[in-house]
């Protein structure tokens, strides 16, 4: 397989040192998202990967609740994953992290997968120690739309004070929603 096409879209003199890239027209982002297709089934995603940077031999990726920690994914490899569909780019829309009590911080991040029937919004919620940078717990959740990303967040997991609730919709306004459609914070007051 020839060397694809990789052009550095930032100020970086060159990919390695970038951090948005584009991999044959795919542009790529430190933060985006890269959805791992099953094999058989291009609807069936096996992992979610974080894109973590990009170096000489390919773009580093850390997955998502998954067993594999680190992965480097090479170029070649890449760019021919992107071309048949086998790897999915989702764009990272917004991220923000929260203190939810002293013992517990909070990171919410909002990705947009776009296919051939629309856009899916992907939420990931993960929680750790202040003072680790592992998650202890990470969830993943599919979205249908925007509202589904509201239900998740006030819903099936709700807001345990108001604050955090405050801290909710900061970051879905900061991703795009509107304020008006959601919930107000004074309902989570404890």
């Amino acid at each position: 397989m020839s060397k694809p096409d990789i052009v550095a879209l930032d100020d970086a003199s060159t990919y390695a040192y970038s951090s948005h890239i584009s991999i044959e027209g795919t542009e790529i982002q430190i933060g985006d998202l890269l959805l791992v297709f099953d094999h058989d089934d291009e609807q069936s995603v096996n992992f979610f990967e974080r894109v973590y940077g990009f170096n000489w031999p390919g773009a580093i990726t850390h997955q998502i609740n998954g067993p594999v920690p680190a992965d480097i994914h090479e170029f070649e490899d890449l760019a021919d994953d992107l071309a048949n569909r086998r790897i999915a780019v989702a764009p990272e829309i917004e991220q923000a992290s929260f203190f939810v009590d002293d013992d517990m911080v909070r990171t919410l991040s909002l990705y947009e997968y776009s296919h051939r029937d629309g856009q899916q919004p992907i939420l990931i919620d993960e929680i750790r120690d202040p003072l680790s940078r592992t998650p202890s717990d990470q969830t993943v959740t599919l979205c249908t739309d925007g509202s589904g990303v509201i239900g998740e967040l006030f819903e099936a997991n709700p807001p345990s004070s108001k604050g955090e609730a405050e801290e909710i919709r900061a970051f879905l306004h900061s991703g795009g929603y509107d304020s008006y459609d959601l919930p107000e914070s004074e309902q989570f007051q404890k």
